[in-house]
């Protein structure tokens, strides 16, 4: 069977109150259109007003801010998705909850829940924040699973009169605004060449689902091949150290530490 038609068509199957999907391909997955423009209108309305409360005001005076409206922001998006769409959370082999499941809340679309992931922080602070576990995302792809990873990405001013920017996309699409770090293993974004791509209208290069999943296994295979030679000659260098401390009489000397009072 070709690539191109092993994703096709959805199985639904129900055990127990459990709704297990079983993606074939060939139609259009992920979230629809409608889906996502009701999410986009959703969380803008909801936060063109919130930012205008007391209560949300005080919550982002002082120093950081960003940090201390993270789960705020989190709570309150995915409350409002949920009391508005079909949403479900990943569920455990116990029926519990997934503790650091990759998507905040999953969104039903297309006959498959498709995973949120909700991020907030401030516009004049953009850097490089930890998104998902590269391991994470690439056994969900390879397992098929999942066909797309979304980012709802809320982004607020807080000058005088408190603004939001909401970015909202789907991770895979964006694959060239990404870089990855082998050694906690976390999928970091290139915030602001992402925002000025989006803000410019650029359209990203269109990939089918398995040169997606190329472009992952290459950086990631890439980037743990380099931490292995790095710690490599890590263990070298110390080996030898050991070794030379082996041979001499111990006696300490800090000539070149510096104190300071």
């Amino acid at each position: 069977m070709s690539h191109s038609k092993w994703f096709a068509r959805r199985i639904l199957e129900n055990d127990g109150g459990v709704t297990h999907i079983f993606a074939k391909a060939g139609e259009e997955m992920s979230l629809s259109a409608k889906v996502r423009r009701k999410i986009e209108s959703l969380t803008n309305k909801h936060w063109n007003g919130h930012v205008r409360d007391a209560s949300f005001r005080e919550l982002t005076s002082g120093k950081e801010a960003g940090h201390r409206i993270a789960d705020y922001v989190d709570d309150r998006t995915c409350a409002l998705l949920k009391i508005n769409l079909d949403t479900r959370y990943e569920g455990d082999g116990k029926g519990n909850i997934r503790k650091r499941s990759m998507g905040d809340i999953w969104i039903h679309s297309h006959e498959m829940y498709n995973p949120i992931n909700v991020k907030s922080g401030l516009q004049n602070m953009n850097g490089q924040p930890n998104v998902v576990s590269m391991q994470k995302l690439l056994d969900y792809l390879l397992k098929r699973w999942i066909d797309s990873y979304y980012l709802l990405i809320i982004k607020f001013d807080l000058s005088n009169n408190i603004t939001h920017k909401l970015y909202f996309v789907d991770l895979l699409d964006w694959l060239d605004y990404i870089t990855y770090d082998a050694g906690p293993g976390q999928i970091m974004l290139r915030e602001q060449n992402l925002y000025d791509a989006i803000d410019s209208e650029t359209v990203p290069e269109k990939r089918t689902v398995f040169e997606k999943v190329e472009v992952l296994f290459d950086l990631f295979e890439r980037q743990l091949e380099n931490l292995y030679r790095n710690r490599r000659d890590r263990l070298e260098r110390q080996r030898n150290l050991s070794l030379t401390f082996q041979e001499s009489e111990f006696k300490v000397d800090q000539s070149q530490m510096r104190f300071v009072p």
